[in-house]
């Protein structure tokens, strides 16, 4: 039997909102923001528009194992991807979407 993880998860500390709510000036993904962990979620959602290309939200998701919904959310910084998420869609999109920093 495999055993559970009996506590809590453990949250985030020190984020409060979404990627989105840092942005100081601009438009998401290409503004300012005022916090460094924001600016990697910045570059993965520009990286990982410009690896979609004119392909559709559901052709991604559905070759990603993930929901369409999802990929918007990590698109307009609505949503801090996982990095579950990020590895099924950098398989899906063969490229690399995490920023280098």
């Amino acid at each position: 039997m495999r055993d559970r993880y009996a506590g809590r998860m453990p949250l985030r500390k020190g984020i409060d909102g979404p990627p989105n709510v840092y942005l100081t000036d601009g438009q998401w993904p290409y503004g300012t923001v005022r916090d460094p962990l924001a600016g990697y979620a910045q570059t993965l959602a520009r990286n990982l528009g410009e690896a979609i290309g004119e392909r559709s939200l559901r052709s991604v998701a559905t070759s990603a194992g993930v929901d369409h919904t999802t990929i918007s959310a990590i698109l307009t910084g609505e949503r801090w991807a996982d990095m579950i998420t990020i590895a099924r869609l950098e398989i899906a999109l063969g490229t690399k979407l995490w920023p280098d920093r």
